[in-house]
């Protein structure tokens, strides 16, 4: 495979990692969002029971209360399930990105120093075609004087 082909696969995979990190970003602000949202939800209930429970509370509306409650609970759980399901795929994506960017930023230099060698060979041509000139145009001259 050539140098440019790896350099642009390369940058490909760099900005299928970005598009991918944006995407969990917004995946991981979502499960934040909604882990706030439960537990805030939760805290109301909770004082809501407590506030019932003072008055007194029947046998069933105590059942229903902790069936509400654990149900909550249970969604809190699984909203911090995936709240950590996302930061590991984050770390995970961003290292990935870390890692192809730097195998970008090498290929890239090895780019720059291969057309920097191709133009210096070049030079050295150039400068080996004008010597020549130079040399018969001396050599063509001695030769009409003499």
């Amino acid at each position: 495979m050539s140098l440019e082909a790896l350099r642009k696969l390369r940058a490909q995979t760099v900005e299928t990692l970005m598009m991918e990190l944006a995407k969990i970003t917004r995946t991981l602000a979502q499960c934040e969002e909604r882990y706030q949202h439960l537990d805030a939800q939760i805290q109301q209930e909770v004082v809501t029971y407590e506030r019932q429970s003072a008055q007194g509370l029947m046998i069933e509306a105590w059942v229903e209360w902790q069936g509400r409650m654990d149900s909550q609970q249970a969604a809190l759980r699984r909203a911090r399930r995936e709240i950590d399901h996302a930061v590991e795929a984050w770390q995970q994506t961003k290292a990935l990105l870390v890692e192809a960017s730097l195998e970008r930023k090498l290929l890239d230099v090895v780019a720059d120093k291969r057309r920097d060698a191709q133009r210096a060979d070049a030079a050295r041509q150039e400068q080996r075609a004008t010597d020549e000139a130079a040399s018969r145009g001396y050599v063509t001259r001695r030769e009409n004087q003499s």
